[in-house]
């Protein structure tokens, strides 16, 4: 009796501690738009009112320029930046408690209009980065050493883009997939080899700004590629199209990703010609729902949460003082409110919105479609006069909030309860 109670307290620890690991491995930030590339947090343990009193700003530090977001794994962060007077990107892993430095890879290569423009992204023991000109690395998570190279434009042939890729890796089973010629490219992710690739692009726009997008459908897995001349649906395992939705703005680049849900997916653009228009994918070919100018967004892509697609309208280039932040009903497109708000980017967690304004505001409202509800804000640079231009989404990781601008000031933001 003795040994089977034995046994069984032992199986119950040994279960604890998976399911802790197991729940802090989903806490994890690994990638662009996190864990399911949708922008939605499953964190619940921190405080929205926490702004309310300024900016608690527990570290702050200097990664170079660019709009490289944070990818995260337990206590350490990796980002990315360029600078100039290396003349080439940077990549960095960091000490999550305090931003030091743990490791630097530093590889040459041309600057993007906007600096470094994409994230890495973690997968297992490796880490995947690609620089603004082409360049794909594998790294070892641990110590940054170099496992291998591939160059979409030298090696493979891709277009180069015409503000720098912009668009990061998606790591799919044994695959890395990428935004390039012109219906995506599909790597070995252990030793970079060429699984399958698109047909060639013809698209003189070289637009490779939106990541892939990865869904389901009918037990099978696909990727959409939003390229310059529209969205692919891609089978995964073999690289072949499914089908495809025409959508070129009249020489403009697509930026915001696909947003995927419900078996539809929501497209929008805010330059020449700008609306957005909401696909059911559940058929063979794609179908129109509703279009409409409603949502038009530019550089930061929408988040779906509870049956509502929440954004920023507007073009930050030619006018991101009339920019607003929108919530529309994805059923019929309708705008249920509106607040005027300079460009910006947004993330969902516990039933709130964190929205990270160009100018460095940091607000937390409530995401519902009765009306704006702010939580909280703060001017997260705390008055200083720095670069601003974040257009890059904030980060909830375990009470903190990590906000980056174009200048490279990586800034950790005390939000815990």
């Amino acid at each position: 009796m003795k040994a089977r109670m034995l046994i069984f307290f032992l199986v119950i620890f040994v279960f604890g501690i998976n399911t802790q690991q197991g729940l802090a491995e989903d806490f994890d930030w690994p990638r662009w738009r996190g864990p399911n590339g949708d922008g939605i947090s499953m964190e619940t343990e921190w405080d929205p009112k926490a702004l309310k009193e300024g900016p608690k700003i527990l570290w702050k530090t200097k990664v170079g320029m660019g709009h490289s977001n944070i990818a995260i794994k337990g206590k350490y962060i990796y980002t990315m930046g360029y600078k100039g007077r290396e003349k080439g990107d940077h990549v960095y892993c960091l000490n999550i408690d305090t931003g030091e430095e743990i490791w630097r890879y530093l590889y040459t290569g041309k600057m993007g209009t906007y600096g470094t423009q994409t994230t890495p992204t973690i997968d297992g023991k490796f880490l995947y980065t690609l620089s603004a000109d082409g360049q794909i690395f594998c790294f070892k998570l641990k110590n940054g050493k170099l496992l291998w190279k591939k160059d979409l434009v030298n090696d493979l042939k891709s277009l180069e883009s015409n503000y720098g890729f912009a668009t990061s890796p998606v790591v799919e089973g044994d695959l890395v997939i990428l935004n390039a010629k012109t219906s995506g490219i599909a790597l070995n992710k252990k030793t970079g080899d060429k699984i399958w690739e698109g047909e060639v692009n013809t698209d003189t726009e070289g637009n490779y700004f939106a990541t892939p997008v990865i869904y389901d459908h009918d037990d099978k897995r696909y990727v959409l590629i939003f390229s310059g001349s529209g969205l692919f649906s891609i089978d995964v395992e073999t690289g072949g199209m499914v089908w495809f939705y025409e959508w070129t703005q009249a020489g403009a680049p697509n930026v915001a990703d696909p947003v995927v849900f419900d078996k539809k997916v929501f497209l929008s653009h805010s330059e020449a010609n700008a609306c957005c228009v909401l696909l059911d994918i559940s058929g063979n070919e794609p179908s129109v729902l509703w279009e409409n100018e409603n949502l038009r967004n530019h550089v930061s892509t929408s988040v779906y949460f509870d049956g509502y697609l929440y954004g920023i309208d507007g073009d930050y280039f030619s006018n991101i003082k009339k920019c607003s932040l929108r919530c529309i009903d994805s059923k019929s497109g309708a705008i249920m409110w509106k607040e005027e708000m300079r460009g910006a980017s947004l993330v969902a967690a516990d039933g709130k919105l964190i929205i990270l304004e160009d100018d460095g505001t940091l607000h937390i409202a409530e995401a519902t479609p009765s009306s704006y509800q702010e939580i909280s804000s703060c001017d997260v640079l705390d008055g200083e006069k720095n670069i601003r231009n974040f257009w890059t989404y904030p980060v909830l990781y375990k009470g903190k909030i990590y906000c980056r601008n174009l200048g490279g000031d990586l800034i950790c933001i005390d939000v815990s309860k």
